[in-house]
């Protein structure tokens, strides 16, 4: 009897050691909004690829766009130094949602955008090679 005690306590040990860390959605979707804002500054696109899940979209004030429209926005702008604050994330199963404030000097189709905070809401899916950023919500009066 005690050697089966030790084996089932031995056995619980191992288990405890291989645990996998508690998954804190709040500091995740933190540094996936920092991550997507750096590429995009950078205009790394190779990164904002594999980031950007192949069925993105977007929306702010002048409708819907894909995700081919916004690589082509990205390619075209180019971003100042950005301010994040007001950060929450919840998680719902593989998502993340994420609303925020930023503060970024930035054009869109050619228009200088407001540089004051404005909310932005993102949405982050788990997939198969990592996070992935698929909906993006810009409400930035364009």
């Amino acid at each position: 009897m005690k050697a089966i005690s030790s084996f089932l306590a031995l056995l619980c040990l191992s288990f405890s050691l291989h645990a996998q860390p508690a998954f804190n959605a709040q500091a995740e979707g933190e540094r996936l909004e920092r991550l997507w804002w750096d590429q995009q500054k950078s205009q790394d696109i190779a990164g904002l690829t594999k980031l950007m899940s192949p069925a993105f979209q977007s929306v702010n004030t002048k409708g819907a766009q894909d995700l081919a429209f916004n690589m082509a926005i990205i390619k075209a702008e180019k971003l100042g130094s950005y301010e994040l604050s007001n950060i929450k994330v919840t998680q719902s199963q593989d998502n993340l949602i994420v609303t925020y404030q930023i503060k970024v000097p930035e054009n869109y189709l050619g228009k200088q955008m407001s540089p004051k905070l404005h909310y932005r809401l993102d949405v982050w899916t788990k997939s198969p090679t990592g996070w992935q950023i698929i909906a993006h919500a810009n409400l930035n009066p364009v």
